[in-house]
C-alpha cells in the first residue's frame, strides 16, 4: 500500500530515486577508491639506495628548523644531504644554520639574500634547492614538519622501481593546536582520497611536506613554468601535470611519515582549505570531474535525505541507506586511519566529514562570485 502511494506522489518518487542513485554514487567511490587505503598492502619494495637530496626552504624559521633538522639529518641513510634554502630569512636563522653545518657535513645551505622571487611563494627558492642539489633524487619536505621515525629516507625510497618519477608519501599533524583533531582529520581525509586515486593509478596531486620526485622528471616538466604565477602549488600543481598511473608510486607504512608540528588556528585552517580549494581549479578536467562527482553526490546524499524526512517519507526507507554509509564510511576510514597511524579520530569521522562539507560550501560560493582573481 506504501509502494503505490510514492508511485502515485510524482515528487516523492522523483527524488527517492534520485537519493538512491546518489548513495549508489557515494559507495562505489568507498568501495572502489577509498578501499584502495583500507586494505593496502605492500608488493614490492626495492633494496636500492641511490643518494638522496632533502629539500627545504625557509624563512625565518628559526624555531621550527631547531626542532626538525635533527631529525632529519640523523636519518638512517647510506648517502644523503639536507638543502635548506634560506629564503631572505632573519640573522638568528641564518647564524644557526651556519653553525649546525659546521658539526654536520650532510647540511647545505643556500643563501638567498635578495628578493628576486617576483611572485612571492616557495617555487623559486625551491627551484634553486632543486638547482643546487648533489642528486637527482629529491625529498621534499618543510621546515616545520620532522619524520616520526630515522627510517623515514628508507622508507620513502623503498617505493621506487626503474620507472618511478614520483613518490607520494603522507603528512600528518602533532601539534598543541585547540584544533589539533580537526587539522588531523582533514589531512587524513584529503590524503584518504589523493592516495586512494593513486592506487587506482589515477595520481592528480601530492603534498609537499612528504613527496619525492626525480630532478629530470622535474626539468622534463619545465619546473613551475606552467604555474610560476600562482604563489602556492609547488606541490599540488606539479604533481597533477606530471603524475601518472605509471611513474607515480604511493608509500604507505609507518615509518614513512611526517608530521607538521606548526600550531594552526581556526582562522589559519580556514584560509588552507580555501587555497586548497583554489587551486583544484587548475587540476586536469577530469581530476576535477573526479572530485566534484564525490563532493557534489555527498552534498546530494543528505540534502535529499533531510528533504525525504521533511516530506513525510517514511524513516524506514531512507535511514537504512544512511546506517549503509555510515558503516562503510567508519569501515573503510577506521581501516585507513590505522594504515596511516592516525589515533582517536575514528569516531568522529563522520562529523568532521559534514562540518568540512560546508566549509567547502561556503567556499565554493566565495570562489565562484568573487571578482578578486588574484593570487596572494
Amino acid at each position: 500500500m506504501e509502494i503505490n502511494f510514492y508511485i502515485n506522489d510524482p515528487l516523492r518518487l522523483s527524488l527517492l530515486i534520485a537519493f538512491a542513485a546518489v548513495a549508489l554514487i557515494q559507495l562505489l567511490y568507498f568501495w572502489i577508491f577509498f578501499s584502495r587505503l583500507a586494505f593496502y598492502r605492500r608488493k614490492q619494495v626495492s633494496q636500492d639506495k641511490p643518494p638522496v637530496s632533502v629539500i627545504i626552504t625557509s624563512h625565518s624559521e628559526l624555531n621550527f628548523l631547531g626542532d626538525n633538522l635533527p631529525f632529519i639529518l640523523e636519518q638512517d641513510y647510506p648517502k644523503f644531504e639536507v638543502v635548506v634554502v634560506n629564503d631572505n630569512s632573519d640573522h638568528d636563522t641564518s647564524d644557526f644554520l651556519k653553525q649546525l653545518s659546521l658539526d654536520n657535513e650532510k647540511l647545505q645551505i643556500v643563501e638567498l639574500q635578495k628578493n628576486l622571487n617576483w611572485f612571492k611563494g616557495k617555487k623559486f627558492p625551491l627551484s634553486i634547492g632543486i638547482r643546487s642539489a648533489k642528486y637527482n633524487l629529491i625529498v621534499l619536505t618543510d621546515a616545520d614538519c620532522q619524520p616520526v621515525s630515522n627510517q623515514w629516507l628508507s622508507e620513502l625510497v623503498s617505493a621506487r622501481t626503474p620507472n618511478t618519477g614520483i613518490i607520494l608519501g603522507y603528512s600528518g599533524y602533532a601539534t598543541k593546536s585547540k584544533i589539533n583533531k580537526l587539522l588531523r582529520f582533514s589531512a587524513f581525509f584529503d590524503a584518504l582520497f589523493f592516495l586512494s586515486m593513486a592506487l587506482a593509478k589515477m595520481p592528480f596531486k601530492g603534498v609537499g611536506k612528504n613527496l619525492s620526485y626525480t630532478r629530470p622528471l622535474f626539468y622534463q616538466q619545465q619546473g613551475f613554468i606552467s604555474h610560476y604565477v600562482i604563489k602556492p602549488g609547488d606541490d599540488e600543481l606539479f604533481v597533477n601535470k606530471a603524475a601518472t598511473g605509471k611513474n607515480t608510486r604511493v608509500i604507505i607504512s609507518p615509518d614513512s611519515k611526517v608530521v607538521s608540528i606548526k600550531p594552526l588556528t581556526f582562522g589559519e585552517w580556514l584560509k588552507v582549505e580555501k587555497t586548497r580549494l583554489r587551486l583544484r581549479k587548475n587540476f586536469r578536467f577530469s581530476h576535477r570531474f573526479w572530485l566534484f562527482a564525490f563532493s557534489f553526490s555527498r552534498l546530494l546524499f543528505f540534502g535529499l535525505f533531510a528533504a525525504l524526512l521533511l516530506l513525510g517519507v517514511s524513516w524506514i526507507i531512507v535511514v537504512p541507506v544512511l546506517v549503509l554509509r555510515l558503516i562503510t564510511q567508519w569501515l573503510l576510514f577506521g581501516m585507513s586511519m590505522k594504515k596511516l597511524t592516525e589515533k582517536n579520530l575514528w569516531f568522529w569521522s563522520p562529523f568532521f566529514e559534514i562540518f568540512i562539507m560546508f566549509t567547502d560550501i561556503i567556499f565554493w560560493f566565495i570562489l565562484t562570485f568573487s571578482r578578486n582573481r588574484k593570487w596572494a
